[in-house]
């Protein structure tokens, strides 16, 4: 193995460039010279607007002068975007040092001398990165374990497969199977005991528990390392010190604001008559025992309002009789006490305290989940195995598996996977399972110099990130420690920013300097180097929603009519927040482009090719077809459309009816004459049983592509493709997961003046003049979970949701507690959320917050008003914006459509044939079986179809990937295929029975599986033409490949065996009806060029033979 290059004392090419940055900027660039030196291992503080991502290319550039092949170099990014703008820069950077001309900018030496050594290194090595930039090894996280898991296969236990789109159907499937192993007479008696807990938890409603075990698995490396392994005995011991320390705290806040005076009145007013609830008071201890902070408990229920703010005074509905003394000297002390914010939280902290012992019945329940979700993690296991398919989480989890322990560590990597030299962009936001994996990276480094070195760069207050484990605490205290691994950190924080004019620099140094304070993140001020004008205002708009919507729209035209170039950006915390603003924009004729704010399914082009889809999927699907008669380009009026669904039940049976032609206007009659005629011609091509295809086919035919704008035809197109790969053998494989998959696309940005985003989708980007309004609103509500965890001092922390008991139980007050310091997490993240929108402004910085009613103190605890209302309360201007008078609310609007005589051109470059007898060789075939002795039952036709393309399913993902346990995991998949072709739903249970049977027989067959194996020149219904008896022929072949010399041409047949009848006549029978037909294959493969000695055979899996025809 080739040792990494080793550093020495006389290394000092880097010299010049490292003087070269000194020299740029007085405040932070020596710190930034440093910072690249590939002899240090860093961990660089890159505020926003700090110039972060260039510094991360001076190093990666410095290391490629140094390093023996680029694939030494590993950066990790947390998106596609900015690794490919990073690889953009690097090779960009090398071009211009190829062409020798230096820069005149300063600015711009130091990449171009950089530049000009990793050539001189590239063309001393051979790397020839200008041709093969894809040595450069940046790439995600995902993409990262992708690789490693996959050159792994052994280590990892990772044999290819694909990612999920839709992994929550995988989680449904395995929670499913796990919760309905309750009713298994075989499953453990410790499972059964589980199950029915957590099911009375949820009154045995599975569709309850579905979603919170769906979130849980989702996020299974935040905790699937520690919750196996809890015990009762550690929690109670880690819930004691938890207990003792909160209550330390809240108790010493009390006594230094004076609290004794506020014990005195409770314990006076026990022993005075008239205040009867205060008996707990007389002669209690205040101290933290369990008794003391039982009467803190019970006093701060009294000090406090159910919103969690002190009240102002006591009545006798609080236990205070007017006019009595304790009521007078209560009554001034919380006047004295009155807007203390750390007063507040001690008394909420110990109003929810709960005891120091870990509650029985909570150990209990901890112990079922326990046993649950190891079950559970088996199944997934399975669920992941049968769906071909895995999530991202454990993507990671074999490439952590993959890189082996202890000593072992990396030790099966290839030398050229081997990571010497790593760099991180956006450290803070590393999940743990990410985090696990650097580690595991650099665990066999040496702590000396020995020519490795780790790049750690992040920003703690643009850590945002927390709902998928990225906790900031891991950043600070890697920081705090300074050390990554073996490897000791030199820490440096850069101070100057470039993106922002000084006011609002100055002014988010002002504001995030006050909301970070002791929180121990060590925020420092930036130092702004423009000297741009610019402006920050925040504002309190008097007049409701609307009223905020019309002045986002003022300050919109205001920053175009200052400079008409510059660019503007509306920031979000959620796309609700923006259900006024669009339509003030819309009626100021102000465009904009949203980014992924509009679900694809929205845009009204797309609803119409998912009607379209819906519709061919299955004809009985009543409101789809409805809907595509509604459609642009079929454009049915509504009087026709209500013409149409009295026609019958099934809408296309009515289209064809003459009853619904002679009452339909002259016009509904043209439109739907020009559907069918549509509609017909895509039924009778050979490639009508492939939907992806048809679906296309219609929507052209029916003038679809006159109907869209480009960028809705971008959309359209995309929902095409998303189509064709759920539909790989002709129809849906599954349609949950395809439409599942619809739902999570966006559509594409139209071009606009206006860039409108969520805040978290802003990161890393910039613009002249941001507008962050709605700040008084809150995002998404989460569901209560199934248990509260948290990684504390001590070890992990896990409190259960019991469910149905009273809020004062020990079990709710426990869950209560761990939840409200989760919840604190979140409500800190708030305040880095506010930080990251603020940063994004260039020159001007508008913030905004509206009110309907009343003052601003609405803005709750989980709002960013709520969070900054204390800080911004100087800073607030009050504008009275009344509400824009152009948007008008009218009646439905008439729906353009196209043309009832428009025409579709046929394309130049195709080439049309003639009409001929196109039909897919099964369905003609099974018509022959059913004239030749099935009775002309349908069910068989049906069945032979659905067998058909499960086979062609199976043959085509490869025969490894099939068990029989999978067969039976598609029961739904047939049974909805069945349903789709018109199967008779109260049949379809006995039939999806015939049809998995027939599969089992087939994977268990040593002929079955012969056919179904790799072989040379194999296929699926592979197409067939040829001119045969006087007639264009248009077949497909079930299953020909090359097998011993031979083209072999096989074909399944399904119709079973008749009762009583003799299996060898009913093969012979089959044989002799498929022979004429199998001989005709045969000429034509000859004629079109097969040399091979052909062979033709059927399969016949209801008896389970291969005969030879």
């Amino acid at each position: 193995m080739n040792a990494p290059a080793k550093f020495d004392s006389t290394m000092y090419h880097l010299a010049p460039i490292m003087e070269l940055i000194a020299e740029l900027n007085p405040h932070d660039a020596d710190i930034r010279a440093k910072s690249i030196d590939p002899r240090r291992s860093v961990a660089l503080l890159a505020p926003a607007g700090s110039g972060k991502t260039t510094q991360l290319i001076y190093r990666l550039m410095a290391l490629l002068t140094v390093v023996e092949v680029p694939e030494h170099i590993l950066t990790i990014t947390f998106t596609n975007k900015a690794a490919g703008e990073i690889v953009e820069r690097v090779t960009e950077a090398l071009a211009k040092a190829a062409t020798g001309i230096e820069p005149e900018l300063a600015h711009e030496r130091p990449l171009y001398l950089l530049g000009k050594l990793a050539l001189e290194r590239d063309r001393l090595l051979g790397w020839n990165l200008q041709l093969n930039p894809g040595r450069l090894r940046i790439m995600t996280f995902d993409a990262y374990c992708a690789k490693l898991a996959a050159t792994m296969p052994i280590m990892s236990g990772f044999g290819g497969g694909r990612t999920a789109e839709s992994p929550e159907l995988i989680y449904r499937r395995a929670i499913l199977e796990t919760l309905g192993s309750v009713n298994d007479d075989t499953i453990p008696d410790e499972l059964r005991t589980a199950l029915e807990s957590v099911l009375a938890f949820a009154r045995n409603q599975f569709e309850v528990l579905v979603p919170l075990f769906s979130n849980l698995l989702a996020k299974r490396d935040q905790w699937v390392g520690e919750i196996l392994h809890v015990n009762a005995e550690e929690l109670s011991s880690m819930l004691q010190s938890i207990v003792t320390q909160e209550a330390d705290h809240a108790i010493g806040v009390l006594q230094a604001n004076g609290f004794g005076r506020c014990w005195e009145i409770f314990s006076d007013a026990a022993v005075v008559q008239g205040y009867p609830h205060f008996a707990w008071a007389a002669n209690s201890p205040t101290d933290n025992t369990e008794e003391g902070r039982e009467f803190h408990r019970l006093a701060a229920a009294v000090l406090l309002k159910a919103d969690g703010g002190v009240r102002s005074k006591v009545t006798v509905r609080d236990g205070f009789p007017p006019k009595e003394e304790p009521t007078t000297r209560m009554n001034a002390f919380l006047s004295d006490i009155k807007g203390n914010a750390d007063v507040e939280a001690a008394l909420n902290s110990l109003l929810i305290l709960p005891d120091a012992e870990y509650p029985a019945a909570s150990a209990v329940m901890i112990e079922h989940l326990t046993i649950i979700m190891r079950y559970l993690l088996a199944n997934l296991m399975v669920a992941f195995d049968d769906s071909a398919a895995v999530d991202f989480q454990e993507v990671a989890q074999r490439a952590i598996q993959a890189l082996g322990t202890g000593d072992e560590v990396g030790e099966a990597l290839l030398e050229e996977d081997r990571v010497y030299h790593l760099l991180v962009d956006e450290d803070q936001d590393t999940s743990p399972s990410q985090y696990q994996l650097l580690s595991r990276l650099v665990s066999d480094w040496s702590e000396h110099e020995d020519g490795r070195s780790v790049f750690m760069c992040g920003d703690q207050a643009q850590s945002i990130y927390l709902f998928r484990g990225a906790t900031v605490e891991k950043f600070t205290e890697m920081v705090k420690r300074g050390s990554f691994g073996p490897k000791k950190l030199d820490v440096y924080h850069l101070r100057v920013n470039f993106r922002s004019s000084p006011v609002v620099v100055n002014w988010n140094n002002e504001v995030f300097g006050e909301l970070f304070a002791g929180e121990g993140n060590n925020f420092v001020s930036s130092v702004p180097f423009r000297t741009a004008d610019g402006k920050v205002t925040v504002e309190a708009v008097t007049t409701g929603e609307e009223g905020e919507a019309a002045r986002v729209v003022e300050l919109v035209q205001d920053a175009f009519s200052e400079n008409p170039d510059q660019s503007v950006a509306i920031l979000v915390r959620g796309r609700s927040h923006l259900k006024a603003i669009l339509p003030a924009l819309k009626a100021a004729d102000i465009t904009v482009t949203g980014t992924d704010i509009d679900p694809i399914t929205e845009s009204a082009p797309v609803s119409e090719v998912i009607s379209l889809i819906r519709a061919l999927w299955h004809k009985a699907d009543r409101t789809s077809w409805l809907a595509l008669m509604r459609s642009a380009f079929v454009g049915l009026s509504w009087d026709d459309c209500l013409v149409v669904a009295r026609g019958g039940s099934v809408v296309l049976d009515a289209l064809r009816s003459e009853s619904v032609a002679d009452a339909l206007s002259p016009e509904g009659k043209v439109r739907v004459d020009r559907f069918l005629s549509a509609l017909d011609a895509v039924e009778v091509s050979t490639r009508s049983d492939e939907l992806a295809w048809k679906v296309r086919a219609l929507w052209m035919s029916l003038g679809g592509m006159a109907s869209v704008d480009h960028v809705e035809l971008g959309d359209v197109k995309t929902v095409f493709k998303l189509l064709a790969s759920h539909t790989s053998t002709g129809d849906l494989t599954d349609p949950q997961e395809f439409f599942a998959a619809l739902n999570r696309l966006y559509a594409s940005p139209k071009a606009g003046s206006v860039q409108i985003m969520t805040i978290h989708k802003s990161k890393g980007l910039e613009f002249d003049t941001v507008i962050v309004p709605s700040l008084q609103k809150s995002g998404g509500r989460d569901d209560t979970p199934l248990f509260y965890w948290r990684s504390m001092q001590d070890g992990f922390f896990l409190a259960p949701n019991i469910g149905h008991q009273d809020e004062a139980s020990p079990e709710s007050r426990l869950f209560n507690f761990i939840g409200k310091i989760v919840k604190k997490d979140q409500r800190d993240e708030l305040d880095r959320i506010c930080y990251v929108a603020f940063t994004r402004a260039k020159q001007n910085l508008h913030v905004l917050a509206y009110r309907e009613e009343g003052d601003f103190e609405a803005g709750g605890p989980n709002t960013l008003l709520g969070r900054l209302k204390h800080v911004l309360a100087d800073l607030t201007v009050e504008v009275a914006t009344p509400a824009s008078g152009n948007v008008k609310v009218g009646g439905v609007p008439s729906k353009a459509r196209l043309d009832c005589t428009h025409a579709v051109g046929a394309p130049t470059n195709c080439f049309r044939p003639a009409n001929a007898n196109d039909s897919v060789p099964t369905e003609d075939e099974l018509h022959d079986e059913l004239r030749e002795g099935e009775g002309n039952d349908f069910r068989a036709k049906i069945e032979g179809i659905v067998y058909h393309r499960m086979v062609e399913m199976i043959a085509k993902e490869g025969l490894e990937h099939w068990s029989i346990d999978r067969v039976g995991a598609k029961a739904q998949a047939v049974a909805s295929l069945m349903r789709r072709e018109g199967y008779p739903i109260r049949d379809v249970p006995a039939g999806r029975d015939r049809i998995l049977d027939l599969l089992r027989t087939t994977l268990q067959s040593e002929k079955g599986r012969w056919i179904l194996s790799k072989h040379d020149e194999d296929g699926q219904e592979v197409q067939l033409s040829g001119y045969r008896n006087g007639r264009w022929i248009h077949r497909y072949l079930d299953r020909p490949f090359v097998d011993g010399g031979c083209y072999w041409i096989t074909d399944w047949k399904t119709p079973a065996c008749p009762e009583g009848c003799d299996v060898d006549d009913f093969v012979r029978t089959v044989a002799n009806r498929y022979r004429a037909k199998m001989h005709e294959y045969k000429a034509v493969v000859i004629e079109a060029g097969v040399t091979l000695p052909v062979r033709l055979g059927l399969y016949l899996p209801s008896v389970d033979v291969f005969v030879e025809v």
